[in-house]
C-alpha cells in the first residue's frame, strides 16, 4: 500500500486542534505514548537504501512496519508501506536481533489521531518538537487541507521522525 503524507511544524497544539475541530475532524485515538524501534543490519543496508523497518508499541497494540524509499518525484512523501499487527513485539525484536538486525534508533512520542473523509492526521509531540502529520487520499487533497490549516508548500517537512530526532540528539550532545 502506498502512503501519502507530509509533516508540518506545530507551534501551538491547542490552536491546531481547534482548527481541526472546526473543519469537522474528530479524535479517533486519544493522546497516547508510542515507542518506536528502528532496526537495521550492521552495514545500515536499509538506511542506505532509504528503507525502514520499525516495531511500534502502543497501548492499543503492537505493529511491525516496512517502509520503502521516499519517492523523489513528489512534493509530499510517497512511499510503500507494509504493516501488520503482532502479539509480542519483544519476541519479534529478539528474533530479528538473532538474525543480525539491531535496534539502531529508539524514540517515543505522544500522538493524538484525528480522522475525517479519508484523512488521518496525527498531532505528534516528540523530543524534536511538535508536528502535524497529514495522511490523505491524494497530493491535491492534502495540499488543499494544509492551506485550510494555514500551511503552505514552504512549510512541508519531508524528513522522518528518526532523522528529526537524530538531528536534535546530535545538536544536544
Amino acid at each position: 500500500m502506498e502512503e501519502i503524507e507530509i509533516k508540518f511544524v506545530v507551534k501551538d497544539t491547542k490552536a491546531i486542534t481547534e482548527k481541526l475541530r472546526k473543519l469537522g475532524f474528530r479524535i479517533s485515538l486519544g493522546r497516547h505514548r508510542e515507542r518506536n524501534f528502528l532496526l537495521d543490519d550492521t552495514s545500515a543496508t536499509l538506511q542506505t537504501q532509504g528503507k525502514l523497518l520499525r516495531i511500534r508499541k502502543t497501548p492499543s497494540g503492537q505493529t511491525v512496519t516496512y517502509k520503502g524509499p521516499i519517492s523523489a518525484s513528489s512534493k509530499l512523501k510517497h512511499r510503500e508501506e507494509i504493516e501488520c499487527r503482532m502479539e509480542d513485539a519483544d519476541v519479534l525484536l529478539r528474533i530479528l536481533e538473532e538474525v543480525g538486525f539491531k535496534v539502531r534508533t529508539e524514540y517515543s512520542k505522544y500522538r493524538t489521531v484525528f480522522e475525517k473523509d479519508g484523512f488521518s492526521i496525527s498531532l505528534d509531540e516528540t523530543e524534536a518538537g511538535n508536528y502535524l502529520e497529514v495522511e490523505g487520499p491524494s497530493d491535491e487533497e492534502i495540499i488543499k487541507l494544509a492551506e485550510k490549516l494555514g500551511y503552505s508548500e514552504s512549510d512541508f517537512v519531508r524528513r522522518t521522525y528518526a532523522e528529526l530526532i537524530g538531528e536534535r540528539r546530535h545538536h544536544d550532545e
